[in-house]
């Protein structure tokens, strides 16, 4: 597990302890989950085309799985009861957790994810684009991303990084159409304006800045990404996209960028 892995699965731990203890919950005498084993036979919520399902089902017997076509529809299934818990990326989950008073991150990670950027398979631009990856782990341009996206909200709307150290960057060597969701906080999402931000967003901008591109960003609900890329119609797709091998007998990736987890949010009324 990675350092970065650890201090989130921490940090879950500590929302959710304060949380209870803001909320008075810290002495309620009702158990529902205390386990990943409690979660046997209860509806659990996912986005349609995400993979959440399959590792669940590796770790928890006999899950319920609900699908909604929607970020904001699986929240609202949560909100109202329909499921006991949505299947979330960790920092997608928390960020929720932190911005809605009522829900919580159960403190136990389902399973460790590797996230990566899509694209078809046999392209130049994946090479490419892996090296440029490679510089920015050696210089800790990942790990300056990470702490800014994912740093404690201050109440102020994050703004990208203007990228102007390139004396000779002039975007000739062609655009990106990349497709990724963009309601996932702190992963891709929009602003108050409508424009692309996030960890995923500002990591694609650098690598295209790094080999002459320009970045043209696409939205579109989640189990749309794949199949637009397959069909040509963009040319990579990301946004908290795991690395799997069913995935990757279809398309390459770029990556593996960051490491994260799958976590389950629920509604803090159901923890001890």
């Amino acid at each position: 597990m990675s350092k970065l892995l650890t201090t989130i699965a921490i940090l879950a731990a500590l929302s959710l302890s304060l949380s209870c203890s803001r909320n008075g919950n810290s002495n309620n005498s009702t158990r529902v989950f205390t386990s990943l084993a409690d979660f046997s036979g209860r509806k659990i919520g996912s986005e349609s085309g995400a993979v959440f399902p399959q590792f669940l089902d590796r770790v928890i017997p006999n899950v319920e799985h609900r699908y909604y076509l929607t970020f904001d529809g699986i929240v609202t299934a949560l909100r109202n009861g329909a499921v006991d818990a949505i299947a979330l990326d960790m920092p997608v989950a928390l960020f929720l957790a932190a911005h809605n008073k009522e829900f919580a991150v159960f403190p136990y990670v389902v399973s460790v994810d590797s996230y990566g950027f899509a694209i078809p398979k046999g392209s130049q631009l994946c090479v490419d684009a892996n090296e440029v990856l490679e510089k920015f782990r050696e210089t800790g341009v990942i790990d300056d991303a990470e702490m800014y996206w994912f740093a404690a909200d201050d109440g102020k709307e994050r703004e990208m990084p203007v990228l102007d150290y390139r004396p000779d960057y002039n975007g000739s060597a062609g655009t990106i159409r990349f497709g990724c969701e963009n309601t996932l906080f702190p992963m891709s999402y929009a602003s108050s304006e409508g424009k692309p931000l996030g960890f995923d967003i500002d990591i694609i901008h650098r690598i295209a800045y790094e080999l002459n591109m320009k970045v043209e960003v696409t939205s579109m609900p989640f189990r749309d990404l794949l199949p637009a890329l397959l069909s040509g119609r963009i040319d990579m797709v990301g946004g908290s996209l795991t690395i799997t091998e069913e995935r990757k007998a279809l398309v390459d990736f770029i990556g593996p960028y960051f490491e994260g987890g799958t976590a389950l949010v629920v509604k803090k009324s159901s923890l001890p």
